[in-house]
């Protein structure tokens, strides 16, 4: 009996081996994948450069105006969070009814669109697109617009990441002051009036 036990045991602690030997390097290759790409997601760069500050007085406190049309659940807490970690405290509110005492309004669009991430099956929206236009009393004081690269390295980062670069273009002091250095203030200016009237045109086509 105890050398049929042995020989009944021997193959299945072969089986459990071979099957060790088998799943840990494909579970490490799967590990080594995530990992990679995550970094790529993290390092690749995106198209988020684009974006401009008008001189202006410094802002405390804006008021941004909701875009019922942007299905992306954390981008107004987020965009709020990132407002307060520059200091800029800010109110929402609906089409038509801002307040009066804004000291500039905030209006956004975002664009989705439908994928899966890697290793998984269910459907989630990604950001491809941001556009955002800071305004005061009908003069454009800052804009800023985020454009998913080709290679869509960083499609599935997040909202924060996405947002961070357009908001230091937008409220950052040192574009500010490209605008007010040397004779090419007033032309540099007319054209960022222009780049903001087509961003705008095209965003309303869309």
């Amino acid at each position: 009996m105890k050398y049929l036990l042995r020989f009944m045991i021997a193959p299945a602690a072969l089986t459990l081996s071979a099957c060790s030997l088998i799943t840990s390097p494909l579970v490490a290759g799967v590990q080594l994948a995530s990992t990679a790409v995550t970094s790529i997601a993290n390092m690749a760069p995106n198209t988020s450069t684009n974006g401009m500050a008008h001189p202006h007085d410094e802002l405390r406190n804006i008021c941004i105006e909701i875009n019922s049309s942007v299905i992306v659940s954390d981008f107004i807490p987020e965009l709020q969070k990132q407002l307060r970690e520059r200091e800029i405290e800010s109110r929402i509110y609906a089409v038509g009814n801002a307040p009066g005492n804004c000291e500039a309004i905030l209006y956004y669009t975002v664009l989705t669109q439908w994928g899966s991430p890697m290793f998984s099956d269910e459907l989630r929206p990604y950001i491809t697109d941001i556009n955002l236009l800071l305004k005061k009393n009908g003069k454009v004081l800052a804009n800023a617009a985020y454009r998913l690269d080709g290679m869509a390295y960083d499609k599935w980062s997040s909202t924060g990441k996405k947002l961070s670069p357009l908001l230091n273009k937008m409220f950052s002091s040192d574009n500010m002051a490209q605008w007010q250095a040397g004779g090419e203030a007033a032309n540099g200016a007319a054209r960022f009036e222009q780049d903001v009237a087509k961003r705008a045109g095209a965003t309303t086509r869309n």
